[in-house]
């Protein structure tokens, strides 16, 4: 895999570059740091030494940035493939979205802050941007990852499955990785507002239905010799989901999401977007 890792020098970011040594298949290791200079303003004093305060800045910046890749590097001492280190300038998502074009990236990995939702939805942010636009997976790192061998898999449909096949076609996860593969039966026992009872002869069809196409995910998936298992859940998607992690505890969340709609669709709340903000592992994403 061409990995791309997005680095700041923050804790976050250096949770992120550990990962890279729980992945199975690196090709090559592209690690970029961008330098989001201020636009300095100084109306009482001249010209030049305006100038020369900004160049100062810029300078103070560049070392630091510097430091950052440089302690980047020193956690993959012991790596067999290829960095590039990359020192650009410009907004960091932009910049991080243009490379992963450019080096046709088959990974994204970053670390997150964990910005609330409200925030998050007001003021923007890297890791929003660079999931909603990314063209290849996106690897978001919360927390640290000391091992990959327990990964949850919530699967929706088959076009869940047939976005991960791709991505597990490179072997990402080192053997002996076990994923569990997850569909949720959304038909709650009792709605609530009409005051009745779902009827367990339905129930039953659609449980049944989850299973059959589960078997068929599982059967898919096992071509990638990584032991897959199939689990069923009812109740709302995403908090259902965010059970099954709790009872689980898994290295790793991998988990499909469709193309980037309005922001409406973050208002009310999608699974991917709940499941990012309520998880307590790192979440990776696959369009």
């Amino acid at each position: 895999m061409r990995v791309l890792l997005a680095v700041d020098g923050s804790e976050y970011s250096k949770q992120a570059s550990e990962v890279i040594r729980e992945l199975a298949s690196v090709e090559s290791l592209t690690i970029l740091h961008v330098i989001d200079l201020p636009r300095l303003t100084y109306p009482m004093i001249g010209p030049d030494i305006a100038k020369d305060l900004a160049m100062t800045v810029e300078q103070a910046m560049r070392n630091e940035a510097e430091q950052v890749l440089k302690h980047t590097m020193s956690h993959l001492s012991t790596h067999s493939f290829p960095v590039d280190r990359r020192l650009e300038e410009g907004t960091p998502a932009e910049r991080i979205l243009a490379l992963a074009q450019d080096i046709k990236a088959d990974l994204i990995v970053l670390g997150v802050r964990g910005v609330g939702q409200i925030k998050e939805l007001v003021v923007g942010s890297v890791s929003h941007r660079v999931l909603t636009h990314a063209p290849c997976p996106v690897l978001l790192v919360k927390a640290p990852i000391k091992e990959t061998k327990k990964v949850l898999l919530p699967l929706q449909d088959l076009d869940d499955v047939q976005r991960v096949k791709p991505f597990l076609s490179r072997h990402p996860f080192h053997k002996g990785t076990e994923i569990t593969a997850f569909t949720v039966v959304s038909i709650p026992r009792s709605f609530l507002r009409a005051g009745v009872s779902a009827s367990e002869s339905k129930i039953q069809r659609a449980l049944e239905s989850t299973e059959s196409f589960l078997d068929d995910a599982v059967s898919q998936l096992h071509r990638f010799h990584y032991s897959v298992t199939g689990i069923v859940g009812m109740g709302e998607p995403a908090a259902t989901i965010l059970q099954q992690e709790a009872e689980m505890k898994p290295d790793l969340i991998m988990m499909g999401v469709n193309q980037p709609s309005a922001v409406s669709q973050f208002l009310v709340g999608s699974v991917s977007h709940t499941i990012l903000h309520h998880s307590n592992c790192s979440v990776l994403f696959i369009r």
